[in-house]
């Protein structure tokens, strides 16, 4: 039973941080300009799938190893950029 309850909690865990990432990428995407999605080589049109394919990559990980990775890749940073 505690077995299940665990791995219920964890797939919950990993859609809702697909959710998060699909609805982040699509928001991000949606700021830029015509010009700037084509130096990218898309259109507004590819914004959903380029979102779907990026929240499908989302994997099912230990939550402390990926804070602890978190931290150092922080750290091992010149200066604060959440995107590099």
């Amino acid at each position: 039973m505690q077995d299940e309850m665990k791995q219920l909690l964890e797939r919950l865990s990993l859609f809702v941080r697909r959710w998060r990432c699909y609805f982040r990428i699509r928001e991000e995407l949606g700021t830029y300009s015509d010009r700037e999605l084509s130096d990218m080589g898309m259109t507004k049109a590819d914004i959903g799938q380029v979102a779907r394919e990026a929240a499908a990559l989302t994997e099912l990980t230990d939550r402390n190893a990926w804070q602890l990775d978190f931290r150092e890749t922080r750290l091992s940073r010149p200066f604060p950029y959440p995107y590099l």
